[in-house]
């Protein structure tokens, strides 16, 4: 773990509705099953049957945003003001720091994304899942501060 803190960037309409809290977009179990239906390729990523790793790869895949109870993080924070603004779409938004060191004590886990599959869809992410014991909410306790933000340019590409 060589960045302490990880950032996860908002638009201002999802922070209202929120009230300020991360929220995944399901609550349930962080494993997945893939069907044989074309969504992924048979070449060994996967697993067979329900998998944190199949989690991983499909939370991520594409960037469909598929809902799991991850919520999708990133070590940098540039990136993250990007997400908060959806690349320019929201004047303003808001970017959550979020301290690594507090994960064991409030139950919270953390998968890095390229640790888990070979090549994800937006490298400069370096993205990083983070599920709340109960695959709720994370906890309040390791948000360390909240930050509004506006547009940036130059601030990259991608898709929040």
């Amino acid at each position: 773990m060589n960045d302490r803190y990880l950032y996860r960037g908002i638009n201002e309409k999802l922070y209202d509705t929120s009230k300020g809290v991360l929220y995944p977009k399901l609550n349930c179990p962080f494993n997945y099953i893939f069907k044989a239906d074309g969504t992924i390729k048979a070449d060994g990523i996967a697993t067979a049957g329900p998998s944190e790793k199949n989690a991983v790869l499909r939370h991520e895949l594409r960037q469909e945003g598929f809902p799991t109870s991850g919520i999708s993080t990133t070590p940098v924070f540039g990136r993250a003001q990007y997400y908060a603004t959806n690349g320019g779409k929201y004047s303003i938004g808001y970017v959550f720091k979020i301290d690594r060191n507090l994960f064991r004590k409030f139950g919270v886990k953390e998968y890095i994304v390229s640790e888990w599959i070979p090549h994800p869809s937006i490298p400069e992410d370096k993205e990083v899942i983070l599920v709340a014991q109960d695959f709720g909410s994370l906890p309040i306790e390791v948000i360390v501060d909240t930050m509004k933000v506006s547009v940036q340019p130059g601030a990259g590409e991608g898709r929040s």
